[in-house]
């Protein structure tokens, strides 16, 4: 017996721990099974595609806008705030990198795993020409507020597949979303105002792989998994109102309306929805919760708290009071948890 266990100790030593002991899955290739998967899941293997055909050089596209505007510089007036939201950014899109890659290792369904593969590819470019132009504006690299770390940390580490989807794909995407097409609006500087729609085209197309893929894995859920789900994501909700509160200032100074684009996530979190439970009917899912449309419910009255008509000072002092409070909160979270 000892002798046994030595040698798969030195097994699992040379050639990995259990995880991967049934590597490669030869049954994703197997006729019946790929037949199955071409007719629920082409939508998906299509996804991979599209991400091939839209693919972009990120070295030759922000070298030839900079050589077209000349080197980026920010408005001095407004150079901490932009640098605030693009630091944001910046480490969004490499906690998207590695979920996407996470998840295009653990989803079975060859066709999802093609489309996470394909956005792994373009986080991993999202990132680092974004990295590139922070450098090329001369200035260093923004650290992540404690709050969005615990908020990114979350999804990263969490060994649910619904959560890490409901998580990055139509959370953080549909707000990362939002940021763009507000900060491109804004037009601070041409280099940056021409780079972010390749940017957003990719961000639209990645919630897909949530809206393809996600209710089948609801559709299994039990009762319990399901209320953890909604549970999970409710925390996400309150993490990103929580890292977006100190913000409110700089996407102001910024020219940004914090309720405008409040409004925008939830618009495109709505549409989400909607393609989801076509996609359940779709596929005759029995899909019945797990993922919460936050235009339903009490949705827009936690629009309305956080962000009250005519901003914070139309509001009544104690509602005034309350958005302080958690505000101050949120700053104090920020400086522990970075």
């Amino acid at each position: 017996m000892k002798l046994e266990a030595t040698t798969d100790k030195a097994i699992s030593f040379l050639f990995g721990g259990s995880r991967h002991r049934t590597w490669p899955p030869y049954e994703i290739v197997e006729d019946t099974l790929e037949a199955t998967a071409r007719g629920k899941l082409e939508k998906l293997e299509r996804l991979y595609h599209k991400g091939q055909d839209l693919s972009w050089d990120g070295r030759e596209v922000l070298s030839s806008l900079i050589a077209k505007h000349g080197p980026p510089r920010l408005p001095e007036d407004k150079k901490a705030s932009a640098l605030l939201l693009l630091g944001i950014l910046l480490w969004g899109e490499l906690a998207a990198w590695a979920i996407s890659a996470d998840l295009a290792e653990r989803i079975e369904d060859v066709e999802a795993k093609m489309a996470a593969t394909s956005q792994a590819h373009d986080e991993a470019r999202h990132f680092y020409v974004l990295r590139d132009y922070v450098r090329a504006l001369g200035e260093p690299i923004p650290r992540l507020g404690g709050v969005g770390r615990t908020l990114l940390l979350g999804i990263l580490e969490t060994d649910s597949l619904v959560h890490k989807l409901i998580g990055m794909q139509l959370m953080v995407e549909a707000n990362a979303l939002a940021i763009f097409k507000s900060l491109g609006a804004a037009n601070l500087e041409p280099v940056l105002t021409d780079l972010l729609p390749y940017y957003e085209r990719d961000e639209a197309r990645h919630v897909g792989l949530g809206v393809l893929y996600l209710p089948r894995l609801l559709g299994k859920l039990t009762r319990l998994e399901a209320a953890r789900a909604t549970a999970f994501q409710i925390r996400c909700v309150g993490l990103l109102i929580s890292a977006g509160l100190p913000m409110r200032p700089h996407l102001q100074n910024l020219g940004i309306e914090p309720r405008k684009m409040a409004e925008r996530v939830v618009a495109l979190q709505d549409e989400i929805f909607g393609q989801m439970r076509e996609t359940a009917r779709l596929d005759g899912s029995t899909w019945v919760g797990g993922f919460v449309n936050p235009k339903g419910g009490a949705g827009p009255n936690l629009l309305e708290l956080v962000h009250p008509p005519g901003g914070i000072d139309a509001a009544t002092p104690l509602h005034r009071a309350f958005l302080n409070t958690w505000t101050a909160g949120a700053r104090i979270a920020d400086r522990a948890l970075a």
